[in-house]
């Protein structure tokens, strides 16, 4: 598990994670972008980075910008233009399209999660030091409850 020491209480960033989600065809759907700006609206989360990501029918991956193509009626991306902050580096792209199939749309979401904050400053106030946070491959979560599972 990777981890990283955080420098002490007047930290104001929490545990920072990110999605990538692949649309077969380019059918992008609004439920989950729906479900995502209500999350940041609570504060929830914080989107720290969106990025968009083509691989065409030849294989050939780059990012874009959210108007560079055909969004579906009934999606709005307004609230996520220009949300791109460079988080992504080639390399992060060149690994997310490596995964994607040809013909397909991506977005990569990269947040903060901010619900963690009020947690660790409630223990903070009692004493406690946050030392570290981090996350988990959920391929490899998965790989560790299906082998519990079996044992």
């Amino acid at each position: 598990m990777a981890a990283a020491a955080q420098t002490g209480p007047d930290d104001e960033l929490g545990p920072v994670d990110f999605l990538a989600i692949e649309f077969p065809g380019g059918r992008l759907t609004a439920s989950g972008f729906d479900q995502l700006l209500a999350l940041a609206d609570q504060g929830v989360v914080d989107i720290l980075d969106m990025e968009f990501i083509t691989k065409d029918t030849n294989g050939t991956s780059k990012k874009i910008d959210v108007w560079e193509f055909a969004v579906p009626e009934g999606v709005n991306l307004s609230a996520w233009a220009g949300a791109s902050s460079g988080l992504l580096d080639d390399s992060d792209v060149a690994q997310i399209s490596a995964a994607m199939q040809p013909g397909s749309v991506a977005v990569v979401v990269v947040y903060e999660n901010r619900w963690v904050l009020g947690l660790a400053d409630s223990w903070r106030r009692d004493g406690a030091r946050l030392i570290a946070s981090g996350g988990l491959p959920a391929d490899e979560i998965v790989a560790a409850l299906d082998a519990a599972e079996s044992s």
